[in-house]
C-alpha cells in the first residue's frame, strides 16, 4: 500500500490512505473518505478540495477521516500522489497547522 492511493471498500465507498508507507505492518491506514459531488459537503478548496478519480468527480471530506483496518481496503482503483500537496494541506487545516 502506498500514501495517497485510493481504495474502494467493500460497500463501494472509496477513500484515500494518508498513512506513512513506512506503517505498513500496524493493521490500520488513516484514511480519508472520498464522497461524490453532491452527496456531501460542497468542495472546499482548503479543507473539501475536489478530484477526478476513475472518471468521477468526488470530494475529500477530510472531517470524516479515519482508521480503517487494512483488510477492508479491497482493490486500488487510483492515486492522488500527483495531488499531495491539496490532501496534506486539507489534513493541515482540519488540525489547525495551517
Amino acid at each position: 500500500m502506498a500514501r495517497f492511493d485510493v481504495y474502494e471498500l467493500a460497500d463501494g465507498a472509496m477513500v484515500v490512505d494518508c498513512q506513512a508507507d513506512f506503517l505498513d505492518d500496524i493493521g490500520t491506514r488513516f484514511c480519508i473518505p472520498l464522497t461524490p459531488r453532491g452527496e456531501g459537503p460542497p468542495p472546499n478548496a482548503r479543507i473539501n478540495p475536489e478530484f477526478e478519480i476513475a472518471g468521477e468527480r468526488v470530494v475529500l471530506t477530510t472531517q470524516l477521516a479515519a482508521a480503517i483496518r487494512t483488510g477492508e481496503l479491497k482493490r486500488r482503483v487510483g492515486s492522488l500522489d500527483r495531488d499531495h500537496l491539496r490532501v496534506t494541506g486539507a489534513v493541515d487545516v482540519l488540525i489547525g497547522t495551517a
